[in-house]
């Protein structure tokens, strides 16, 4: 049983590292904004992007079952467990494109997630598009990215719209703007928040 005096130093640092969720459409600048807060406030990364693509190159048996680049969302079984692990060893993080779609919600919940903040990056679809055909990556064809932002609409709008009523929620216009300038009006609401 834990002893008082370790459960208040227990929620004094769970208070002070905060646990964000950055949601937004694809090339909404999650993955920018997050390296502002990771340096901010020392927190982890946790972007399951990188956790797929590394599973995958590791050759695993879970790697092999990855089929990447097409726009579709990896299966959940996958992307849960290799982002669960990283939450156990993150003692604050910011979630970049996790959760994607409400299973993904229910998932956290039952694992006991507790999340401080949830940032939407609010993008128009016109910049989203021209963000992404700029970046030049192979999977950035627009088929794909259009294929990528109908995905979105349709599976991560209700988790949207499920966080909304949060207290801890922020949207963001995350264009017209410097990065810089976004990510200062992101840090401010957050510790204001």
């Amino acid at each position: 049983m834990i002893g008082f005096k370790d459960y208040i130093f227990k929620f004094l640092e769970e208070k002070r590292q905060p646990k964000i969720i950055l949601i937004g459409g694809p090339g909404s600048g999650k993955s920018t904004y997050a390296k502002f807060l990771v340096k901010e406030f020392n927190i982890d990364h946790i972007y399951p992007g990188d956790l797929l693509r590394k599973e995958k190159q590791s050759g695993s048996e879970m790697g092999k079952r990855l089929n990447l680049g097409k726009g579709d969302f990896a299966p959940n079984d996958i992307v849960k467990k290799l982002v669960f692990d990283a939450v156990d060893k993150a003692d604050g993080f910011v979630f970049d494109g996790y959760p994607r779609y409400m299973q993904q919600v229910k998932d956290m919940n039952n694992k006991g997630i507790v999340i401080n903040n949830i940032v939407y990056l609010n993008v128009s679809e016109e910049e989203v598009i021209r963000r992404l055909t700029a970046r030049g990556r192979a999977d950035d064809k627009p088929e794909v990215i259009k294929h990528r932002i109908e995905l979105y609409q349709k599976e991560t709008g209700p988790v949207i719209e499920h966080y909304r009523d949060h207290a801890g929620f922020i949207e963001i216009k995350a264009e017209g703007a410097e990065p810089e300038e976004i990510a200062k009006q992101i840090i401010n609401k957050v510790k204001n928040k």
